[in-house]
């Protein structure tokens, strides 16, 4: 038998075996093959020794040649006698995880049997030993031998470090080498000839200033929010487009780009970047400007790569919780927390009960609005006062012509059971064609009386889940009348549902749809509602408990602020009566186009029923386990237990915590990927990873130095990157090698 070959893994591989491979291996695999059970063909998967060994028909896996590999073959099904799980086949998704897991070299980590691995509790004061989860240290700047070499306490400290080793500094780079340098670093851009003659005649009267003028006018440019703005984006997984299935495109994305590129060009405080980002809609007061600049930061917890045509919405909740969890646990604090979804984190102290911990806070915040293709939320974006009362205005003056428009229908007898048209009806209604359909659902004219082109009914077969969601434009906070339209019949069902959301909550009304609707022949009404201004999924027809048909048909919502102006419709007859109809229809239609248009974009909110939720074992999201209260991560939290808001996801309290000063990781995974940046290597390497699987500090006590000057001058980052810019040790030639 010839020895496998084992790779070295890499942090971003081992994470991926604990993400995709491990919650795999313990679901399907383990009640047939690891330790304690009846071991089938001899072949243990609950530790690397097992699989490496193999088992009756040989190694199971050959790490690194997917199509050679006996247990692909298996989760494959090609052959008929070697079929792993034996009853049902692994989903493509998790075939293809395991072919590109073996295809990289089957990293795993399992040195023991996973079933004689003893649980432990967790020591936190042992844990927070460890460098990255210790207070970052004030130090004073470290005496060097050569003190006429530092300009700033950054090249003390790398000097030093250079001593401690026996080595020296290089010679400094030639002035237009630097000076080419500083413009790639800051603005993306090479400097022109005539920059680059201006700033040899200044390097002569005065090398110092002309650096010093030089990066000072860089950091005032526009181009340095788009150059800075991008590597954020890059971090936060920007995209216009969601990939993870159908590929949707997210129009609105710009909005956010935006606001990444304006708050590195206005030096917005980093601590402000964050809580902007985490609960922007939750801060209070402010401009106008700044309400929607806080609304827009909270895109960032919607631009993940989402599969939203997944049908089981539940799977795919805790799909966006956790992409969203990564994304928070990378980008600010530089940890993999997402690998403590399907059980503790097997690298750092962090333990599933954290981890469903955050994951309440998320799974408390609206970010999806459900139907057959689900899509991200959207809100409207903040008005000023004189635009509300503008758009409010040409609302009500839109429903006084429909009213209008109706009455003069009305007196023609164009309600006589023949089709109603939508642009002849008052308020907003919303038809069958503009609503979300969950299950099949049938389009027909057979019965007369219906709203616009057609009614649609369930055919009284399938009930299971199926149901209309009607998605209305409220132009302004008020009351509004809800009526629901529908064609009676002998074969229909008696109690239909109807699920009305509006701001003081829930109600469900049935209708006996065998009874003709009682207003018109078309509508009945379910009574008058508080409903806020922007996009709200209202209404919802279901078939749920019932046995007939079930038809949906148009919603129309009629506000009780706004002043019924209408006319009373002329008595008119023949042409001049269609030629009134005509012009008012002509009014309306100009009415609609002249309305103040309120602008959506994408952005996060409040959920319906904020509170803690249960941990799913394993990470199955239907397999639900004890409730953990919404918490930060133990290790890192050492102060009291976070108490949070009544009704509230929790959203501003974990912004606070993590822009806090006394966060240990914050301001030092900042300061790094800085360095990163303009050295091309950070002083932790493992820039997205600061736990036991990354790579340690090069040189701790700089880390601690930048970050301490970081929240010193007041989170900035401008002041930052020019602080390190202007060092002597970033303007050395770059035969420097590693700092």
């Amino acid at each position: 038998m010839v020895a496998p070959v084992i790779f070295a893994a890499t942090p971003t591989e081992l994470e991926f075996f604990e993400k995709k491979i491990r919650p795999v291996l313990v679901s399907e695999c383990f009640k047939c093959h690891s330790k304690g059970k009846k071991i089938k063909g001899e072949l243990r998967l609950d530790w690397r020794g097992g699989w490496q060994k193999g088992g009756e028909s040989g190694a199971a896996i050959i790490p690194g040649r997917v199509g050679k590999s006996l247990l692909i073959q298996a989760i494959r099904h090609a052959d008929a006698d070697l079929k792993m799980p034996p009853k049902k086949k692994l989903t493509a998704a998790q075939i293809a995880d395991f072919e590109k897991w073996v295809a990289m070299g089957a990293p795993d980590p399992r040195t023991t049997s996973e079933a004689s691995a003893e649980e432990k509790e967790l020591d936190l004061a042992a844990a927070r030993k460890f460098w990255a989860f210790q207070p970052v240290r004030k130090l004073s700047a470290p005496k060097v031998k050569q003190t006429n070499w530092p300009q700033t306490n950054i090249d003390r400290f790398v000097l030093a470090a250079l001593e401690a080793k026996g080595i020296g500094p290089v010679g400094d780079a030639d002035d237009l080498t630097l000076l080419r340098r500083i413009y790639f670093d800051l603005i993306g851009l090479p400097p022109t000839p005539k920059q680059m003659s201006a700033f040899e005649k200044a390097v002569i009267v005065n090398r110092k200033s002309a650096i010093e003028n030089t990066v000072d006018a860089l950091l005032a440019s526009p181009h340095f929010g788009e150059r800075w703005g991008r590597h954020w984006l890059d971090v936060v997984r920007f995209s216009e487009s969601t990939g993870g299935g159908r590929t949707l495109l997210m129009k609105d994305a710009w909005r956010f780009r935006d606001y990444v590129v304006n708050a590195f060009n206005a030096d917005k405080p980093f601590t402000d970047f964050i809580r902007e980002q985490i609960a922007g809609d939750l801060i209070k007061g402010g401009t106008l400007e700044q309400r929607r600049e806080r609304l827009t930061a909270t895109a960032f917890l919607l631009l993940g790569p989402t599969n939203y045509e997944l049908q089981d919405k539940t799977v795919l909740e805790m799909d966006i919780v956790d992409e969203q969890l990564d994304t928070m646990g990378k980008a600010f604090m530089g940890l993999t927390i997402g690998c403590a979804r399907c059980h503790d984190h097997k690298f750092d102290p962090i333990r599933t009960e954290d981890y469903y911990g955050m994951a309440g806070i998320f799974k408390s915040t609206k970010v999806v609005v459900h139907s057959n293709v689900s899509a991200w939320n959207k809100r409207p974006l903040p008005m000023a006062p004189e635009q509300a009362a503008l758009a409010k205005k040409h609302a009500a003056a839109i429903g006084a012509k429909q009213k209008e428009i109706a009455a003069l229908k009305k007196q023609l007898g164009g309600n006589t059971g023949g089709p109603v048209p939508v642009a002849s009806l008052p308020g907003i209604v919303v038809d069958d064609l503009q609503a979300k359909l969950k299950g099949d659902w049938t389009r027909s004219t057979s019965n007369k009386g219906y709203v616009g082109a057609n009614y649609i009914h369930d055919g009284a077969v399938g009930k299971g889940d199926k149901s209309v969601a009607y998605t209305v434009k409220i132009p302004g906070d008020g009351k509004f009348e809800v009526r629901v339209a529908y064609t009676h019949g002998t074969n229909r069902d008696a109690k239909v549902p109807v699920l009305i959301r509006h701001a003081d909550g829930e109600v469900t009304k049935h209708i006996d749809q065998t009874k003709r609707p009682p207003i018109d022949g078309h509508f009945i009404s379910l009574g008058t509602f508080d409903f806020l201004v922007g996009e709200w999924e209202a209404v919802v027809i279901s078939t749920k408990g019932t046995t007939a048909h079930v038809i949906a048909d148009a919603v129309q919502f009629l506000s009780k602020d706004a002043p019924d102006v209408a006319k009373p419709a002329p008595k008119l007859e023949g042409k001049t009566a269609q030629a009134m109809l005509k012009k008012m229809e002509s009014e309306l239609k100009a009415l609609k186009k002249a309305a103040v248009k309120q602008p959506e974009l994408i952005a996060a909110d409040e959920g319906d029923n904020p509170g803690d939720i249960q941990i799913a074992v394993r990470g199955n999201a239907h397999n639900a386990g004890p409730k953990t209260p919404r918490s930060f991560i133990r290790v890192l939290n050492v102060g009291p237990a976070p108490k949070f808001a009544a009704k509230s996801s929790g959203r501003t309290e974990l912004a606070n915590w993590l822009a806090s000063a006394e966060h240990p990781l914050t301001a030092r995974v900042f300061v790094n990927r800085v360095w990163h940046h303009l050295f091309g290597k950070g002083i932790v390497p493992s820039v997205d990873n600061f736990g036991h699987s990354g790579r340690l500090p090069t040189n701790q006590a700089l880390l601690d130095h930048l970050a301490t000057r970081f929240v010193a001058e007041g989170w900035s980052v401008k002041k930052l990157i020019r602080e390190i810019v202007l060092s002597r040790v970033y303007q050395l030639s770059s035969e420097t090698g590693d700092l």
